[in-house]
């Protein structure tokens, strides 16, 4: 009881901190902008994999109206973007496919793929332009850039977070 009390902020903590990063201006080539914007994506995607009850959709919802703020972007496109990556998560966490791990990341790249791609088509929607193959590219390379980054740290903040103390302080029926 007390280590899920001690988790909690955990998810909503890593989610701020990585929706921060991602909406600094940072400069580069708009493949690399589009990467740290995946980011929180990432992060949404991991969280609703492994402790889905810990992020809630209002959460998603929040960060994703935060990052629209802070990148200078329209309101409603990461805000979809993130609760579509958070609902293909929790289907697949509901589904429990056989393949572990791999189907999980190739699910990740998919989730993420496609926040890229509502991103980029919102936007172009917004600004009346075309969406370029190069750009859905880009989407792509961003997705395979950000996802393992985000996942590998993320797995490791995770167990050493909820990692069970060896020997207890009190025995119980004390």
């Amino acid at each position: 009881m007390m280590r899920n009390a001690a988790l909690a902020p955990l998810p909503v903590g890593t989610l701020s901190l990585l929706v921060l990063i991602a909406s600094m201006p940072w400069g580069g080539p708009d493949w690399l902008e589009l990467a740290l914007l995946l980011l929180p994506a990432a992060t949404v995607y991991f969280w609703s994999l492994r402790r889905p009850h810990l992020l809630p959709a209002p959460i998603v919802l929040a960060a994703g109206l935060v990052l629209d703020v802070l990148s200078n972007g329209p309101l409603g496109i990461w805000c979809t973007a993130l609760l579509v990556v958070a609902l293909m998560a929790r289907l697949l966490q509901r589904a429990r496919p056989r393949g572990g791990a791999l189907l999980r990341g190739a699910g990740g790249l998919l989730a993420l793929t496609m926040a890229a791609g509502i991103a980029t088509l919102l936007n172009s929607l917004y600004a009346w332009d075309t969406v370029s193959p190069g750009q859905v590219a880009e989407a792509l390379l961003a997705a395979c850039i950000a996802y393992p980054i985000v996942t590998s740290l993320l797995t490791i903040l995770d167990a050493a977070w909820s990692v069970p103390s060896e020997r207890s302080l009190f025995v119980r029926g004390d």
